[in-house]
């Protein structure tokens, strides 16, 4: 058991952080996992098998196997956005910007429902 944990540890030393993504970022939700995971101490319980697997994947992700097997032709997305404008739209302040926005067009249409509500109850 200890083997995997140095195993994870040094797995996560190269994981990259993002401090864009606060909340959502995946390195930190698999620190907090590994943390959850080898903080119970029971170290007769554990299916060395299936944390063999778990480590083999997340090893195979970090080090950007599949990316670097089958490298890409075409540099776009399906939104026809570039990398920087897919990370841009995805970052804290263009979401708290939308949900803003998101807010105001939800009193604009409420603002409007009332205001057809009181003209039909005129007539």
């Amino acid at each position: 058991m200890a083997g995997f944990y140095k195993k994870y540890l040094t797995l996560l030393q190269s994981w990259p952080l993002d401090k864009s993504k606060v909340g959502k970022d995946l390195g930190q939700h698999i620190r907090d996992q590994v943390k959850l995971a080898f903080s119970k101490g029971d170290l007769n319980n554990v299916d060395e098998k299936r944390c063999d697997s778990y480590y083999n994947s997340l090893e195979r992700i970090a080090s950007n196997r599949y990316g670097k097997l089958y490298k890409r032709s075409f540099n776009s997305t399906a939104s026809g956005l570039t990398q920087e404008q897919c990370n841009a739209v995805l970052s804290p302040e263009f979401l708290e910007f939308w949900q803003e926005e998101e807010r105001g067009l939800l009193s604009r249409t409420a603002r409007l429902f009332r205001r057809k509500k009181h003209v039909s109850t005129d007539d």
